[in-house]
């Protein structure tokens, strides 16, 4: 089975799983997100992420240039205060 096969069927479980109303919602934030052209602007591979100063963990600001300085980095997003 492909990849994209794979995915598919567990977007189908999960989402049957789901009020049909929930699953509409993100079906609409999705296609709304596709019409924006926000895929069009996501960096693809090769591309320089540009400088930034994001909050870490403990909210301390962490600054990419200060990083790329003692070598390469790793960006991993998480959602939510955990």
């Amino acid at each position: 089975m492909s990849l994209k096969a794979d995915l598919k069927t567990l977007q189908t479980r999960l989402e049957s799983n789901r009020p049909a109303e929930a699953v509409a919602v993100m079906h609409r934030a999705v296609d709304e997100l596709r019409t924006s052209g926000a895929p069009d602007r996501v960096l693809k591979v090769g591309d320089k992420a540009p400088d930034f100063v994001l909050p870490d963990a403990a909210e301390q600001p962490i600054d990419s240039r200060a990083l790329l300085a003692r070598g390469p980095l790793v960006v991993t997003f998480y959602r939510g205060r955990w």
